[in-house]
């Protein structure tokens, strides 16, 4: 019996060999033949468990998945030794296809549906790997008894469900091919606590029905909920593991994973005085009966809310509340179908996206959109396109005036680096770092802009209770320093009201509640929407 360091809870030492549906052994993994991601893994998941796979970003647990699924060489990685088995016998990791054969399918990260499809047809795409027609159809009569909302919206395309629906589907799709084991990578990445709670018990449903699942998840609290056994990865290696419950009780796991006794933020929302940057343009954004209608179906409905320049203005709800769909029109992503959305004098619904970055608006999306083969330093400077007056052939020819403004432009891109703790990291490839570090380079990456308002979509998704706070702090000090305004969709409830001026809540594409983060927390409409019935009888 082996003790977690920092607490007296004994854990189970890992089962015989023969106990195991699947067991990874001493696996070694690299990248580019010289990054080492894993060092010595070995876990094991038992046949109808649930294994909870817990770390920092970085920490390797997406390369564990990759290497399991046969998907590891498309990301350029290679597994240097140690050997992964599949009911005993090795697991033919050669190729993706050959592992979903043998009954291994993952549902990778970032849901990744096939948005002009409809649910029916990426249902019937996950149905290939089934081996007649019976047996995809009692697949797909479970994947509609497990989530009845696709069986509603199963002609509908994917590309417009809420984000949980599109994690359901990317679950209902792997289902549709009757894994043996199910991986899962941060299923519940970006979504909102109530559908969280859903996931959480579809996983426990799928396990219930016969599906083993490793279960990769920053959401530590529901992974260990759902879980029988975790194992916990530092720096590619496992540094804890044992049955769930007790690994939810030791200290190191509480306080690293679960935010248990952690700090708020140090900068409380009513000490940071904005000092504006010279030369910004910072303008209150009025937005007013804004709606949006794709099809028949109603995106946003007469939404408004006022974001007074130089505040911290957040849009919180459920998924599919329309929160994101108003940071596209927003940035010229989406056309308005009615209403205004005045920044300054200018209407941002009446004019194209050049124009609108243009006026010094900016933002981050969240899946990242970085360059991932180029610098750090590369990646900022594009971002200081708008504001470069030197032609191309000048640029070409290395021109004396062209040599002072790239000198000029690296210095403002060096600056906001400082800004964010990205200095030591300007000259490494986006790809090599690690995800915590990359969530800030896209941060970074709009700011290099020189915005007047930003907007930020999911800043923290994906992050961990440490990582979140850094974040935190991270924003804090970019709207102390710069003065800017920022727009900030966001489900961590924590990170939105440390930060927060003022809250707007939407749902079904309505705005609910507009007030200040106190009185938003206590609106029952709020409570009801966002977190569900039975969270608010609990209170």
């Amino acid at each position: 019996m082996a003790e977690v360091s920092g607490s007296n809870v004994p854990l189970r030492a890992a089962p015989a060999a023969g106990d195991a549906l699947l067991e990874v052994r001493d696996l070694h993994v690299s990248y580019a033949g010289s990054v080492q991601a894993l060092r010595g893994v070995s876990m094991w998941v038992p046949d109808g468990g649930i294994v909870a796979v817990l770390g920092n970003n970085g920490a390797g647990k997406s390369t564990l998945l990759r290497a399991i699924s046969g998907s590891l060489g498309r990301e350029g990685g290679t597994v240097d030794s140690g050997s992964i088995l599949f009911e005993g016998r090795p697991l033919d990791v050669r190729s993706a296809s050959s592992v979903v054969a043998q009954g291994v399918l993952q549902v990778p990260e970032g849901r990744r549906v096939f948005a002009a499809l409809t649910v029916e047809e990426n249902l019937r795409a996950g149905g290939t790997a089934a081996r007649d027609p019976k047996t995809r159809d009692e697949a797909r009569a479970q994947v509609y008894d497990l989530f009845p909302i696709l069986r509603e919206r199963r002609r509908q395309r994917a590309g417009l469900l809420s984000g949980g629906e599109q994690q359901m589907l990317a679950i209902g799709r792997a289902l549709m091919g009757g894994p043996r084991v199910l991986l899962l990578d941060e299923p519940s990445l970006g979504l909102a606590p109530l559908i969280v709670e859903q996931i959480g018990d579809v996983i426990t449903e799928i396990n219930r029905r016969g599906t083993a699942v490793v279960l990769v998840e920053q959401n530590a609290a529901m992974a260990l909920r759902v879980a029988t056994h975790a194992f916990v990865l530092e720096v590619g290696r496992i540094s804890l593991e044992g049955p769930a419950a007790e690994l939810a009780r030791t200290d190191e796991v509480r306080d690293r994973y679960l935010g248990v006794g952690a700090e708020t933020s140090a900068t409380p929302v009513a000490s940071r005085t904005p000092t504006a940057s010279p030369g910004t343009s910072v303008r209150d954004l009025v937005v007013e009966g804004l709606t949006v209608r794709f099809g028949g179906i109603s995106a946003l409905t007469d939404v408004s809310f006022t974001v007074t320049s130089g505040s911290l203005h957040a849009l919180i709800g459920p998924n599919g509340a329309g929160k994101s769909t108003c940071l596209n029109v927003l940035s010229g992503v989406y056309a308005a179908t009615e209403g205004s959305a005045r920044y300054g004098d200018d209407d941002l619904t009446r004019l194209p996206r050049h124009q609108i970055a243009a006026l010094g608006i900016s933002r981050t999306f969240q899946n990242m959109a970085l360059s991932p083969t180029e610098t750090v330093l590369d990646n900022l400077l594009v971002a200081r396109h708008r504001h470069m007056r030197t032609g191309f052939v000048s640029a070409a020819l290395r021109l004396p005036r062209a040599r002072r403004e790239a000198r000029k432009h690296e210095a403002a891109v060096v600056r906001i680096a400082d800004l964010l703790g990205l200095s030591r990291v300007l000259h490494h490839l986006v790809n090599e770092l690690p995800y915590g570090d990359r969530k800030r380079v896209e941060l970074a990456r709009a700011l290099c802009a020189e915005p007047g308002l930003l907007l930020l979509d999911e800043p923290v998704a994906g992050m961990n209770f440490t990582e979140s706070m850094a974040m935190e702090e991270a924003i804090g000090t970019v709207q102390h320093e710069l003065g800017i305004s920022i727009v900030l969709v966001e489900h961590d409830m924590r990170f939105v009201m440390g930060l927060a001026d003022r809250v707007t809540v939407l749902d079904f594409g309505r705005r609910i509640a507009d007030g200040t983060p106190v009185e938003v927390q206590s609106d029952p409409e709020v409570l009801r929407a966002y977190l569900g019935e039975q969270q608010e009888e609990s209170r």
